[in-house]
């Protein structure tokens, strides 16, 4: 992995990326926050982003490449798309995670320090907080209803497995 130092001062970021979802906020004071907590990170193929059990803080943003999220063997997802986030759990739970994220094409992701959060002055925090909790809702959401469908095809599935069991 290759790594950035803290991302404070670098405004010429936040025209470049601030189009993506979960850094898509109107107020440029939430952004400069974002960015001075976070580096960027560079992951070659083949490369462990998080690894399952392990305990850290960073949330990651994915600028370019692929990751393949699994648990133990089985892979669950891929994720190709700017802007996606993953590793978000941490600021919900504060438990280990929960699968292992891999690099499966050289990849860039925003790595965003979740433990400085708590260095912001109390009412910082509290924006920050407002506008990066809403926003990694949406993501939730997201993520969420393509479960959602995932777990009705395969009951689908299984019904007509089950039905053709049955005749």
């Amino acid at each position: 992995m290759e790594e950035s130092p803290y991302l404070a001062n670098r405004e010429h970021l936040i025209e470049k990326y601030g189009y993506l979802p979960l850094l898509g906020s109107e107020d440029r004071r939430y952004l400069e926050l974002l960015l001075s907590f976070s580096k960027l990170r560079k992951y070659e193929m083949g490369e462990v982003i998080t690894l399952e059990g392990e305990y850290d803080n960073w949330v990651y943003i994915l600028l370019s490449g692929e990751v393949s999220i699994s648990k133990g063997e089985q892979e669950l997802a891929r994720i190709d798309t700017p802007g996606d986030a993953f590793g978000e759990q941490v600021l919900i739970d504060y438990r280990p995670r929960s699968a292992t994220v891999e690099a499966t094409a050289d990849t860039i992701c925003l790595a965003i320090d979740s433990s400085r959060i708590s260095e912001l002055e109390e009412a910082d925090r509290d924006k920050f907080n407002t506008v990066f909790f809403r926003l990694l809702a949406e993501t939730l959401s997201t993520k969420l209803r393509a479960v959602n469908q995932q777990l009705l095809i395969l009951q689908q599935e299984l019904e007509e497995r089950d039905s053709k069991g049955a005749t």
